[in-house]
């Protein structure tokens, strides 16, 4: 944390961060901004932020932009340059009209001068409002972004949040970046809390054509089934502002039903939100906890961030930061899946032909043989203890679906493992197949 005292009632700058995601790499402090450079501890880029308070006297507004242009040849790399900058730059900034061009011209030459462009303001016109009966309402507060940043991080938005007890409007400055995302298959032990998940797709398991070898069969009917999935997973999928606007809905009705009886129809919609919102947060949680692999909680509103804090936890553990190849380091997701790719196909060879002929009664003649009964034909009853003993976050097979989806489906799928499982235990089976699904 670093800040830039108050004089009185005026000025005070505070720059805060998480620590356990960024580091301070150096700061500049002057009198109306408080510049910190951020070093991320997961990827090791650079971010440098600049927090402005203005002085809300004019008179000094000219040395303000100036100490900004002083400012500019200091950083390198991405930079955000947000606050309050008590300054207009156009007639429609103020609701009043009322302007200085002086003061619009200088501003906004300064700004070309850092060469750095504005991040707009959608939600709203104005930032600042003096709270009078006739208010005067101005777009004081801002935020500038270089070319540096708007190339490394392209989803950068800004949006307004509630006004409490300031004359200021809070601003929020997201940063998003884009991680390449798989393409392979993952069930979603989410999609089993929507009642209409199974019914909608096992119908594909039981349409997937016959094979005569056991494993084609089985790999049919998961790669039915899995096209099913993603099917309705992309049509089922709720907007991400379904449960806030579920719980601003609820707590709507619960404000009029305070002063007024609810009609009939504003009843049955606070009942339905309540249950969207219900079953949305079954799904979040059941997302979260598949990926925070923590077993001894039980599903619930109530550790859902919990489940979001220790799989974000678990993310960073795992990351690879960097790969150095020959002294040159690469950060780049593209680089360092290159870079692995080349490495393990040099460390494993290229696949041979193995011929091997021995004997394993042979090699253990004269050793005492295991018991028969582990040598016993599968029944269904073992394979279904089997399906209901194994964790349901634990890691899917090559075929994409965990556990969690066998015990749940299990009526309709168990023909086909049970015919699998009789075929593996014959040896007439071709198990690539199955790692081919």
């Amino acid at each position: 944390m670093q800040f830039v005292r108050s004089v009185g009632t005026r000025g005070g700058i505070l720059s805060a961060w998480n620590a356990d995601a960024f580091a301070l790499e150096g700061f500049i402090s002057r009198r109306h901004t408080l510049t910190t450079t951020l070093v991320s501890i997961a990827s090791e880029h650079l971010l440098t932020v600049t927090n402005v308070y203005a002085p809300s006297d004019h008179c000094d507004s000219k040395h303000f932009l100036e100490d900004l242009l002083e400012l500019q040849p200091l950083i390198s790399g991405p930079w955000i340059l947000v606050g309050d900058f008590n300054l207009i730059r156009c007639a429609s900034e103020k609701n009043t009209g009322n302007l200085n061009p002086t003061l619009c011209t200088l501003f906004n030459d300064t700004l070309d001068s850092l060469g750095v462009v504005e991040l707009p303001l959608l939600d709203r016109l104005y930032t600042w409002s003096n709270k009078r009966s006739s208010p005067v309402m101005a777009r004081l507060d801002r935020a500038f972004v270089n070319t540096t940043q708007c190339s490394a991080y392209p989803n950068t938005t800004l949006t307004s949040l509630v006004r409490p007890t300031s004359d200021h409007t809070p601003l929020l400055l997201s940063i998003a970046s884009t991680i390449p995302k798989t393409n392979l298959f993952r069930f979603e032990n989410s999609w089993l809390q929507n009642p209409s998940f199974l019914p909608e797709v096992l119908p594909a398991w039981l349409d997937a054509p016959a094979h005569a070898d056991a494993a084609g069969s089985l790999a049919a009917c998961l790669e039915m089934t899995r096209a099913a999935a993603m099917v309705w997973a992309k049509r089922m999928r709720a907007p991400p502002s379904l449960i806030p606007n579920c719980k601003f809905l609820i707590m709507l009705f619960d404000f009029l039903e305070e002063s007024r009886c609810l009609s009939p129809q504003e009843a049955d919609l606070r009942t339905m939100c309540h249950d969207k919102l219900n079953q949305a947060m079954k799904e979040q949680a059941a997302y979260w906890k598949q990926r925070g692999k923590q077993k001894a909680l039980q599903e619930g509103d109530s550790n859902t961030q919990f489940f979001h804090a220790h799989a974000t936890q678990r993310m960073r553990q795992n990351a690879i930061k960097l790969v150095e190849v020959d002294g040159v380091q690469l950060t780049a997701h593209e680089g360092k899946i290159a870079a692995l790719t080349t490495h393990y196909k040099k460390t494993l060879g290229d696949p041979g032909h193995n011929n091997f002929s021995f004997d394993l009664r042979t090699i253990y003649a004269g050793h005492r043989l295991a018991s028969s009964r582990l040598s016993e034909p599968f029944t269904e009853a073992k394979a279904l203890h089997a399906v209901h003993s194994m964790n349901s976050c634990s890691a899917p097979g090559p075929d994409g679906f965990g556990p969690s989806f066998y015990k749940a489906a299990w009526a309709t799928i168990k023909g086909g493992v049970m015919q699998f499982l009789r075929g593996f235990y014959a040896g007439t089976i071709d198990l690539g197949r199955v790692n081919r699904s």
